[in-house]
């Protein structure tokens, strides 16, 4: 289920249900969401760090790359720990459920029942993923320009950022890398990417290729619904 849905309807689970071995089905939700607001909070210390390596002076870059990753590691065992107890709360239930406990007395709204791996799964299929490319020369200029703040799909995506600038750059800046893509931030930064991927694999793959081609500093961006996550938390969703 989603985050935001598995935080509501597991807190309202533990308001409603009545149940034999209730103080252990409890311990495990609130242990389960201490975890995760842990998890979010360390996720959102990452996307502030990679914003400020676009900025950043070249001496500082290599010290904020190895604080993400540090980071992105810690958020990657706390999003372990609170997915255990989560599942642990969820086995106190069917127990409890099977001996003959008090039934919910109402199903939770579809709409936060959809779980996670649904979502990931049902991917638009009328939405054509154009292939990544390195082409002789640029496909891109004045008329045919970058687009920028294109939505993406549903479900995990990944990208390969090129590079975070203060000014938009000349349509040939990238060379011949294709498809192109540009996200626009609040404090005026753009940040350039090429690819879309559905799997972590075809992205490596891609980028291993960007940095052939002279683009070194080019790394792998995760997204879930159009949210920067962490690559091991897409690893997970995209193996359901």
């Amino acid at each position: 289920m989603c985050r935001a849905g598995c935080i509501l309807y597991l807190c309202w689970v533990l308001a409603n249900l009545e149940i034999c071995g209730q103080a252990s089905y409890h311990e495990a939700v609130l242990q389960g969401l201490r975890f995760q607001v842990q998890a979010d909070s360390m996720q959102r210390l990452v996307e502030a760090r990679v914003l400020e390596l676009a900025t950043a002076p070249e001496s500082k870059k290599n010290g904020i790359k190895i604080a993400i990753r540090d980071c992105d590691a810690q958020a990657v065992v706390l999003q372990k720990k609170a997915n255990e107890w989560f599942a642990q709360a969820v086995t106190f239930e069917g127990a409890a459920v099977a001996a003959g406990g008090a039934a919910l007395a109402d199903e939770p709204d579809d709409s936060v029942a959809v779980s996670e791996a649904t979502l990931n799964k049902a991917e638009p299929q009328s939405i054509p993923e154009p292939e990544f490319a390195i082409l002789p020369k640029s496909p891109y200029s004045a008329v045919n320009t970058v687009p920028v703040d294109e939505p993406l799909p549903d479900g995990v995506t990944y990208k390969i950022q090129l590079g975070a600038f203060s000014k938009p750059l000349p349509a040939n800046a990238f060379k011949g890398l294709t498809p192109l893509s540009g996200e626009k931030l609040a404090n005026g930064i753009t940040k350039y990417y090429v690819g879309l991927f559905r799997r972590f694999t075809d992205g490596d793959a891609a980028l291993r290729k960007v940095h052939e081609y002279g683009f070194k500093d080019a790394y792998i961006v995760a997204f879930y619904n159009r949210k920067i996550i962490s690559i091991d938390r897409a690893k997970q969703l995209e193996s359901r």
